[in-house]
């Protein structure tokens, strides 16, 4: 008897594919999010995407306001700063614990993926810029192997993706040099097993965002 394969409900299809539009940027901040039209969009019925927008509801990317309806986020510099305040935290974490369980194949894959980062950042792709700085940071949480740990982070970083968004590009190779150094530091420190270096290039790179938001650390 053969394996049965499982497919995602039409909630989880849903969630999927607002989740994406929002890390894509389609959504502005502070707009009004329509379940009827994402129905229509999505051709489904009201009932998927009510039951995704109350999940995202319920993770914060979306506020939901009685007798005007369902918004996207649009965060301020003080949400920013907790969820900064929250990814030290865990990051610092998951970079610990990287260092105890990667092995070379896990190393190639974040090198090849800061490799791409770097093409995009100098190409001035900021979407794709974005999602590897996102990846980047997930893929060390996944080689810890802690679920928590993992789910924790990934949340966090779909907030980062958004909050980055939400800013104007990077201009200037000064400032792109800058961002590709901060991630190779933290690349080197885990390939030479360094944790304290590991966590010092972390928290600047964290600082590194609060900089270029005008947040005080």
């Amino acid at each position: 008897m053969g394996e049965t394969m499982e497919y995602p409900s039409l909630k989880e299809t849903a969630y999927n594919m607002i989740r994406q539009k929002m890390l894509n940027h389609e959504f502005e901040p502070g707009s009004r999010i329509r379940e009827d039209l994402l129905a229509l969009e999505f051709s489904m019925s009201r009932t998927p995407v009510r039951e995704a927008i109350n999940q995202l509801s319920a993770q914060g990317f979306l506020v939901n306001i009685p007798r005007k309806g369902v918004f996207f986020v649009a965060l301020t510099k003080q949400d920013i700063l907790d969820l900064l305040f929250v990814r030290e935290g865990l990051e610092v974490l998951a970079v610990q614990r990287c260092i105890e369980k990667i092995n070379q194949e896990q190393i190639e894959e974040l090198e090849n993926i800061l490799k791409d980062y770097e093409t995009a950042l100098i190409e001035e792709d900021f979407q794709e810029y974005s999602r590897l700085d996102s990846l980047f940071h997930k893929t060390i949480a996944e080689i810890t192997d802690n679920k928590k740990l993992i789910e924790f982070i990934s949340e966090i970083e779909d907030f980062m993706r958004v909050t980055r968004a939400m800013q104007p590009p990077d201009s200037g190779g000064q400032k792109r040099e800058r961002a590709i150094g901060q991630h190779r530091d933290i690349l080197i420190c885990i390939k030479k097993r360094d944790k304290k270096g590991a966590v010092s290039a972390i928290r600047t790179n964290i600082n590194g965002m609060k900089e270029k938001l005008g947040i005080e650390r």
